[in-house]
């Protein structure tokens, strides 16, 4: 994750804190650094943005995939257009005339002459939605500037430049990349402006008056280039559709961009997190000692085995996995319906794989995956093992993956076990003395055969109580087109009730958001005349097989467990380096240093925070050595971090 962003404004915000005569702009230099990085532990907050800036990065997000999720986009420029009529700007009944055009072209409806070809209407309507934005943002940039006039008091003066900064935010990402020159000099020209604004001062003491000529003058620079670049902004053809500045001498064209997530994503993990069981733990094996589940629990929580964009983002398969569990917290704007899930299909991670349709899926609990094959919401893939490299290779464009790494990822995920649950016996069958009436009066109504069920089935016909609770097969209810599809047709695999009452929301696209409202559909959707009466003792049935010991850990603070599991990644150094595999060493070790870097933030007192400091930097050293192929030394750094650890493991909390 991006974790280490928050060093550089912690430190500056002590000095801060402890310097009264600063100068505006150097305190203007530290609110930017402190903003780009996140509050605190491993959690990234949301960046902050501006209405107008949230509303075009996400827009041009969503406008670069396929298929563009085009209610978001209108949502998002209608923010636009409203900001730019708030501001009784000239160009805001042109913005609204050329919107309503930009949506006939982007979304075209068919006529007599027959259907429309939608492929053209996606990329030519993605490219005028985006002109447009990039149009009316910059037009709101330079109004706020303009509205700076010689007579304006210091108070409008102040306003003013504060929405310009904060919508200027809105091409941050982009022209540090695309014109390095040009943004360097406008970050200056921004903190120059801002110091002129003045101080009112104490009690009289300390005011300096406001130097609107220097401000005005810093501006201009801002001014001309946003005229220059964008007021007439039009998109080419390129592949990626991007502000670029082509007035600009020095935009650089072969520039790489790098992606980034869109306002209002979340991919941090919850906490407190969901508890994991690893069978071979229950069973009293240390993990240290056994390779292939460790190096498989390494891979399982490494971006080093995906492809661009997620290695760069961060994510691995333990950020929608949470524990091997799911991360109801996850969402992505344009490739998420609901939070929980995603389109996996997507064009943003692995776009050969791109399906052109927007499909998300709920993420599903791998609590004991072992037992539900076959694998995928529609069970296409009948071992875990293709399936899980579909998901590196095919969902998030990672390399074939070295065998050791498939064999370690299936190893350590069959050991997901489902929470330990005292209200069912061995056969599956609830436990008399453990659950109450309507739990049980609840269970005959789950193996009650429905003649107007698919043929007479009972719930309990597909979720096989000695069986896990599956069936093993796929069957086609209704629920992805429609009860009159064949039966081949829209058929989902079967999942397990196990563990299933801490992973809400629920079917394959998340689309119901408690196991009431399972209940509820299937009543509906095959008439079975079940009483509300019936619904609740069902519901409590089904919550009762889905019950679980403790099924979220009891704390939110991880640090002992993540360097205790951090210790155990690598345990498997040794075996790699036996193996001569250096690439793989090369993921290991890059995986913990990112861990490391994530998680230190997590210590309880940051006094302690140097020693996690020190610890960071010799897994880096470890990493430059055996980069440059000195084993020795490699070997060295990694001792000298177990040594580390091993001193001050009781404060490291």
């Amino acid at each position: 994750m991006t974790c280490g962003l928050k060093a550089p404004g912690a430190r500056l915000a002590l000095r801060v804190k402890n310097s009264f005569a600063m100068p505006a702009w150097i305190l203007a230099v530290g609110l930017l650094v402190m903003s780009s990085g996140p509050a605190s532990a491993h959690v990234v907050p949301p960046e902050e943005l501006h209405p107008v800036a949230e509303s075009y990065r996400r827009a041009g997000f969503i406008l670069n995939l396929n298929p563009v999720l085009w209610p978001q986009v209108w949502s998002d420029l209608k923010r636009i257009e409203e900001a730019l009529r708030g501001m009784d700007s000239p160009g805001a009944k042109k913005f609204s005339e050329e919107l309503a055009v930009a949506k006939r072209v982007a979304q075209p409806v068919a006529t007599g002459d027959g259907e429309p070809d939608m492929v053209a209407a996606r990329k030519n309507g993605s490219r005028l939605v985006f002109s447009l934005a990039t149009r009316g943002v910059a037009s709101l940039l330079i109004s706020h500037l303009d509205g700076i006039k010689p007579d304006s008091g210091r108070t409008e003066v102040k306003s003013r430049l504060n929405e310009a900064r904060r919508i200027f935010q809105a091409f941050a990402e982009t022209l540090q990349h695309l014109d390095p020159e040009a943004w360097k000099k406008m970050r200056i020209h921004w903190l120059e402006a801002n110091s002129h604004l003045g101080a009112a001062g104490v009690m009289g003491i300390g005011a300096r008056p406001m130097n609107l000529e220097k401000i005005r003058e810093n501006t201009l620079f801002i001014r001309r280039y946003f005229y220059s670049n964008f007021s007439g902004f039009r998109a080419g053809k390129e592949h990626r559709l991007l502000p670029r500045p082509k007035a600009s001498k020095t935009y650089i064209e072969t520039a790489k961009v790098p992606w980034r997530l869109p306002p209002g994503s979340d991919i941090n993990k919850q906490l407190p997190r969901p508890r994991q069981i690893l069978g071979m733990a229950e069973r009293g094996a240390n993990e240290a000692e056994t390779f292939l589940i460790a190096f498989g629990d390494m891979a399982f929580d490494s971006p080093e085995i995906f492809g661009e964009p997620a290695r760069s983002l961060g994510m691995s398969c333990n950020t929608c996995h949470n524990k091997g569990v799911t991360n109801p917290k996850f969402f992505i704007p344009g490739l998420s319906r609901k939070k929980g899930g995603m389109d996996v299909s997507n064009s943003f991670f692995a776009g050969h794989a791109n399906n052109g349709l927007h499909d998300p899926l709920d993420t599903p609990d791998l609590r004991g995956i072992r037992f539900t094959a076959p694998y995928g919401r529609n069970g296409r893939f009948a071992s875990l093992r293709e399936f899980v490299r579909n998901v590196i290779v095919n969902e998030f464009n990672g390399p074939e993956p070295d065998p050791m790494i498939m064999d370690g990822m299936i190893a350590y995920m069959n050991e997901f076990e489902f929470l330990p649950n005292p209200k069912l016996k061995k056969s599956g069958r609830l436990n008399p003395g453990k659950v109450g009436k309507a739990a049980l009066r609840g269970e005959k109504i789950f193996h009650r055969k429905f003649p107007q069920m698919m043929g007479g089935m009972s719930c309990a016909s597909c979720h096989i109580p000695n069986a896990n609770f599956v069936d093993h097969k796929r069957h086609n209810i209704g629920s992805t087109g429609g009860g009159s599809q064949p039966f081949h047709v829209g058929g989902l695999d079967t999942p397990t009730l196990l563990s299933s009452k801490f992973t809400a929301p629920y079917f394959h696209d998340g689309s119901l958001p408690t196991l009431r409202a399972v209940n509820e559909w299937f009543n509906t959707q095959f008439n079975l005349g079940l009483s509300r009466e019936d619904i609740d003792d069902l519901t409590v049935y089904v919550e009762a097989v889905g019950d679980g010991v403790q099924g979220i850990e009891s704390t939110v603070y991880t640090l002992e467990s993540e360097l205790e599991e951090f210790k155990f990644f690598l345990s498997t150094y040794e075996r790699l380096k036996q193996k001569k595999k250096q690439e793989l060493i090369t993921v290991l070790l890059k995986t913990v240093v990112r861990e490391v870097q994530a998680h230190k933030w997590d210590v309880q007192d940051r006094e302690n925070l140097p020693i996690l400091n020190e610890m960071e930097e010799k897994l880096n050293e470890a990493l430059r050595a055996h980069l440059a192929g000195d084993e020795k030394m490699t070997d060295s750094k990694i001792a000298a971090y177990h040594a580390i650890y091993q001193k001050n493991q009781d404060k490291l909390k």
